[in-house]
């Protein structure tokens, strides 16, 4: 479970006030505060007090419902505890459900309480109603919660190919997903982040087993696993191998199905061994799987340096090798989904109505459902996240106060009906272009958690809130969820948020320097926001070096760092001016991208390498606090504002100095590191 510090930064401090009287007002005429919000809650007279509850199931239905009611069981146990005495009878049943709604539910709530669902998942759906109210008391409001969901497919992508997911990471978001009642995680299984430099194909493959990443994979029983253990939660796994292009895992292992004219990470769809290949790989890959779509990628297929001709011969020929693909996938048994996109390529052939195009780039919904395809609402603009990246980003506002499900456009014309069975649903995408150096799990998390919970009800049909301040109120209460735990920050070994004591003075001699720190060895070695650094530094010596004062796998925070940036003006004639400015200071420099000997050897975005500070004194003593937070980071000297720049960074707790040979020359005393925000206290004159 996390600790407060951590819990506050998924709710406005803001917030704080209005969550005891939403506590108290447990249940309204309006409705009860879960989320997604329920469709109808008919409230009764009086209280029904849950104590040591007794799950039982109705007779006819023990054979199907009874895994559904051992994992409620032990979910009851942790929220209300266990007692010997039996109380409060809470029976599951399929009489009284309406079998047209396989993922409604009905809860009634009086001297005893009864859910009543037709399949398990509906059952699994009003256990965590119920859960989510005892969460917040074990005295629950008497009345009869008519639920159901208003879209078929309620959506999370997990970009797993450029950041690693370990199996238990995975788990938590699928716990995440089935607290919110959201039901199929996509996972992107294959990519390459930026520049090219890293590329992963996450599942092991027996018959091609140099195409398996190195760092991370998983097996036919990670598989295996983690699918039964989503769908005794409700939730579908979507597996996706991109291709023609984000292919650069797929060419190293066959360089031959590549062209030099083209991108180097697009497979060669005129070369009829790229097909034949691709369904060999599949023939491997789609029996591992039990979603009845397989996705097959055909985003942002790139022609590289192919002239006119080419471009729209090898329009075509992607437009055909897309119709190839499908009809393999179909004879596997399975539906193939592709993203949008071929629309902008050369071409006249038009992929088969089977096909389930995922809408990102293009917009014309209508038009793709007139033609026979279902379409998924995955708008760029709306439900892409891409963790420490300058670009998207999902506006929780926007889409909880603005957004439906059914807007893939902003031209009406565009878009579908609401109710139209073409349309399978939304999904928020969490896209990790950075790579596996680019932002921590815990920190993804961060972004993705309260952007699920939006989606969750959006998707589920029900606004229960007018305003997301309201809503967010709302949905704290039934945080944080069961069992989750990568959103956990680092243990805080000392008391007050105290993460790291480094008391007295420590020297570092010159650029090879280095001094091992109490979490050299750890596992995590990074903090993430919000975090306090105190320290005093004395700088001995001038180097061409970064002088790296204390650094991690992840983070080098430096005195010395230089950095040419472009400021742009408007000139008299009111052109834009650009001017070089050169920059020395501290600094702080993140990895993206591909992992390396240090940040700067990984892919360098624009807001990986930043100076927050003038440069540092020559031999006199500096006291330097350094405050990390949410999407801010900012240096004091002295007490006094150094400097700013709107970034998130976390602090990292592994050495002194660098492995590099970029070490810092000089003292650092003093040293703390809190797990929270501490504003500094201005030197006395």
């Amino acid at each position: 479970m996390r600790s407060l510090p951590s819990l506050t930064r998924l709710v406005p401090l803001t917030l704080a006030a209005p969550l005891a009287s939403f506590i108290l007002a447990c249940a309204t005429a309006a409705g009860i505060n879960v989320v997604p919000a329920v469709r109808d809650w008919a409230p009764q007279a009086g209280e029904c007090k849950v104590a040591a509850p007794q799950v039982t199931i109705a007779a006819a239905d023990s054979q199907r419902f009874t895994a559904t009611a051992d994992l409620f069981r032990g979910e009851l146990a942790a929220i209300v505890g266990k007692a010997e005495t039996p109380g409060t009878a809470i029976t599951l049943t399929s009489d009284g459900s309406d079998a047209a709604r396989p993922e409604g539910y009905v809860l009634e709530i009086g001297d005893a309480v009864t859910i009543r669902a037709a399949t398990p998942t509906g059952i699994y759906y009003g256990s965590r109603t119920l859960l989510q109210l005892l969460r917040q008391s074990p005295v629950l409001p008497r009345g009869k919660v008519v639920d159901w969901p208003a879209y078929k497919g309620r959506m999370v992508m997990l970009d797993v190919a450029r950041k690693p997911f370990p199996v238990p990471v995975l788990k938590d978001y699928i716990r995440i997903m089935g607290w919110y009642k959201m039901n199929e995680l996509h996972l992107h299984l294959s990519d390459e982040s930026r520049g090219d430099r890293y590329s992963a194909f996450r599942i092991q493959s027996k018959k091609f087993p140099e195409l398996t990443a190195k760092d991370l994979f998983y097996t036919k029983e990670d598989l295996r696993d983690l699918q039964d253990f989503a769908k005794a939660r409700g939730i579908t796994i979507t597996p996706e191998i991109d291709m023609p292009g984000h292919a650069k895992c797929l060419l190293k292992h066959w360089p031959e199905l590549g062209n030099p004219k083209l991108s180097p990470s697009s497979l060669d769809v005129s070369n009829p061994k790229t097909a034949a290949t691709m369904k060999e790989l599949l023939a491997e890959m789609i029996p591992l799987f039990d979603a009845p779509d397989f996705h097959i990628g055909t985003d942002e297929y790139r022609m590289g340096t192919l002239n006119k001709a080419e471009r729209e011969q090898a329009g075509e020929d992607f437009r055909k090798f897309i119709n190839e693909m499908n009809a393999f996938v179909r004879s596997q048994g399975k539906n193939c989904r592709i993203w949008s996109g071929f629309e902008h390529m050369p071409g006249t052939t038009l992929p088969d109505p089977s096909v389930i195009v995922d809408m990102w780039v293009t917009r014309d919904a209508k038009t793709l459902i007139e033609r026979g395809h279902k379409v998924i609402n995955s708008s760029d603009a709306r439900t892409y996240i891409v963790p420490g990246g300058p670009y998207y980003g999902v506006s929780n506002r926007g889409v909880y106060e603005t957004w439906e499900p059914w807007q893939i456009d902003k031209d009406p014309a565009k878009n579908p009906a609401p109710d139209d069975p073409h349309l399978m649903g939304g999904k928020l995408h969490v896209w990790n272009d950075q790579g596996p150096a680019g932002y921590t799990l815990t920190e993804i998390g961060d972004l993705a958690f309260p952007s699920i919970q939006v989606f969750a009800e959006k998707l589920w049909g029900t606004k229960g809130s007018a305003k997301l301040a309201e809503f967010q109120a709302r949905a704290a209460l039934t945080a944080p969820v069961p069992d989750v735990t990568f959103l956990d920050r680092m243990p805080v070994p000392g008391p007050d948020g105290l993460v790291l004591d480094l008391p007295g003075e420590h020297t570092l001699a010159d650029t090879a320097a280095t001094i091992d720190l109490p979490l050299a060895t750890a596992a995590r070695a990074d903090l993430e926001y919000p975090w306090t650094l105190t320290m005093e530094i004395r700088k001995t010596a001038e180097t061409d070096k970064r002088g790296v004062i204390l650094s991690s796998d992840l983070l080098e925070i430096c005195s010395d760092h230089t950095r040419t940036e472009e400021k742009r003006s408007k000139g008299p004639d009111g052109a834009v001016v650009k001017t070089k400015i050169q920059r020395h200071g501290i600094g702080l420099v993140r990895a993206a991208g591909a992992p390396g000997k240090d940040p700067l050897d990984s892919i360098k975005f624009d807001q990986v390498s930043r100076v927050y500070t003038d440069q540092v004194p020559l031999n006199e003593w500096l006291h330097v606090t350094i405050i990390g937070d949410r999407g801010r980071t900012t240096v004091y000297f002295n007490g006094k504002k150094a400097g700013e720049q709107p970034k998130q960074m976390v602090c990292p707790l592994r050495w002194l100095g660098s492995k590099t040979g970029n070490s810092f020359v000089g003292q650092i005393r003093n040293l703390k590191v809190h797990d929270r925000k501490i504003e500094p206290v201005a030197a006395k004159k």
